[in-house]
């Protein structure tokens, strides 16, 4: 088969090589790779870590092999139209014509799902799903926030991207709202997320910090929020982010989510009484952060079943898909298939994604 290998030096390239087709562990599934998804982490970690990888995470296609303890269960079988999240920096990535991914990270896709389309959330939802409802302990889909409960407004900075748009997705299942969405150019697909009756409102960070203060403030009307997500993590953003949001009380905690290991969290101009939460990802496979990030998580007990909550909520996603509740993201696709990757990524990094995400039609 055909795989690429991503190259970060001197700058984002790829090269694709002739394998053999991945045989799967016990509990793994090898997918027939229709459709590869990508994100910023494609370039990104192995810039900072300098190694060369398939680093694509985002499967979208068919069942083609499983494991002996896979079969057991029933679940899937050859054929079977699924997407996965492979685990980041391993080996059988999704920039092959078949990939490799633990089954608890596997999920059915509808058959009106394109594979475009489908390629565009297992990262991204995962992620989203572990933020929400594993490290803020806000109500999942499948036991929402009653109707007759106070409202629990929820900031998310960087709302037009795939990972602020799925956390959108996701609050809208649970009922969670407000939903104040903040974001720059790229909105018209977040837009009709929204439910303005609800409380929902887009605001444009451009019109400057203390302008969206104001604003931000005025809507709420004096209603305490206590729930952040800082879907960019970049150049300080988490600082005006935590600006935005009510001190923990003794009744309520209040958590700003970020998604970069690579930061400390602790500028001065963070209010007291906010809890800076770290996302990894990554421990939806591992059930641990790594020993080197600078922000660890209080709960260890609980990161350690990340894996297991992970199966359950990815079967979950499914029947969101299904029912209409859950949609991907916008997509375009980068000609060339997996010859396109090193381009595709090369265009990731000089920011040319903007309001929707690259995809690699394997068999081009």
């Amino acid at each position: 088969m055909r795989e690429v290998i991503v190259h970060p030096t001197p700058d984002i390239s790829a090269t694709v090589h002739d394998v053999p087709i991945p045989t799967p562990g016990p509990n793994e599934v090898v997918v027939k790779v229709h459709v590869a998804g990508s994100n910023v982490k494609d370039w990104l970690h192995l810039t900072a870590l300098n190694i060369s990888c398939n680093s694509g995470d985002d499967i979208a296609g068919t069942v083609y092999a499983l494991g002996i303890d896979v079969e057991k269960t029933r679940e899937f079988a050859i054929g079977d139209r699924v997407a996965a999240f492979h685990p980041m920096l391993t080996d059988h990535g999704a920039f092959a014509e078949y990939a490799v991914a633990p089954v608890h990270s596997v999920f059915k896709i509808p058959d009106g799902l394109e594979f475009e389309e489908a390629a565009t959330i297992p990262l991204v939802i995962v992620t989203a799903g572990l933020t929400l409802f594993r490290r803020q302990g806000l109500p999942p889909p499948w036991s929402p926030r009653s109707t007759s409960d106070p409202p629990t407004p929820l900031i998310i900075y960087g709302a037009g991207s795939a990972l602020g748009s799925s956390a959108i997705k996701l609050a809208r299942a649970s009922n969670i709202h407000p939903i104040i969405a903040i974001a720059g150019e790229s909105t018209s697909h977040v837009r009709p997320l929204l439910v303005e009756n609800l409380g929902d409102r887009l605001f444009d960070y451009r019109v400057g910090e203390a302008v969206l203060r104001t604003q931000i403030s005025e809507h709420l009307k004096g209603i305490p929020c206590h729930h952040a997500f800082d879907a960019i993590t970049s150049k300080g953003t988490w600082v005006l982010v935590s600006q935005l949001l009510s001190p923990s009380i003794p009744s309520q905690q209040s958590y700003l989510s970020v998604v970069s290991g690579a930061n400390k969290y602790d500028e001065s101009a963070i209010p007291s009484g906010i809890n800076i939460v770290y996302t990894y990802v990554g421990t939806a496979h591992t059930g641990a952060y790594k020993p080197s990030m600078p922000k660890q998580p209080q709960d260890q007990e609980l990161i350690k079943s990340d894996p297991e909550w992970t199966y359950v909520f990815l079967r979950y996603v499914s029947r969101m898909l299904s029912d209409g509740r859950l949609t991907g993201h916008p997509f375009q696709v980068v000609e060339g298939g997996l010859d396109g990757v090193g381009r595709g990524l090369k265009m990731l990094k000089e920011g040319k994604a903007r309001g929707f995400k690259f995809v690699f039609r394997v068999a081009e």
